[in-house]
C-alpha cells in the first residue's frame, strides 16, 4: 500500500504543477493579447493619419459644414508619349474560339 500511496501523491503533485503552469500560460496569453491589441490599434491609427494626410495632399482640406469653398481643379499632366510596339505584339480583335464539351460532366454513379 505504501508504494501506491507514494505514486498517487506524485501523480497529484504533477497534476497540480501542470494546472499551475496552464493558469500561468493562460494569464500570459491574455496579457499578450491585450498588449497586441493596443499595438495594432496604434498602428491602424497611424495608417489612418497617413491616409488622411495623403488625401489632403491630393485633394485639399476637407470642407467643414457651413463653409463654402470651391473645389480645387485636378492637376493636368501632359500625356505620356505612346510607346512604339511591334505589330506582332498587338492583340487581334477576333474572339477566341469557344471550348468544346461541357466543363462539368456530372457525378459518376457507382
Amino acid at each position: 500500500m505504501g508504494v501506491l500511496t507514494v505514486t498517487m501523491t506524485g501523480l497529484r503533485d504533477q497534476i497540480v504543477s501542470s494546472r499551475q503552469a496552464r493558469v500561468a500560460l493562460r494569464g500570459d496569453l491574455v496579457r499578450q493579447t491585450g498588449e497586441r491589441r493596443l499595438r495594432v490599434s496604434a498602428l491602424c491609427a497611424g495608417f489612418a493619419r497617413d491616409r488622411a494626410g495623403a488625401h489632403r495632399a491630393w485633394f485639399g482640406p476637407k470642407l467643414v459644414e457651413g463653409q463654402t469653398a470651391e473645389r480645387p481643379q485636378p492637376r493636368r499632366h501632359e500625356p505620356a508619349p505612346e510607346p512604339v510596339s511591334a505589330p506582332a505584339a498587338q492583340p487581334s480583335g477576333a474572339p477566341l474560339p469557344r471550348a468544346k464539351g461541357r466543363f462539368f460532366k456530372g457525378f459518376k454513379k457507382h
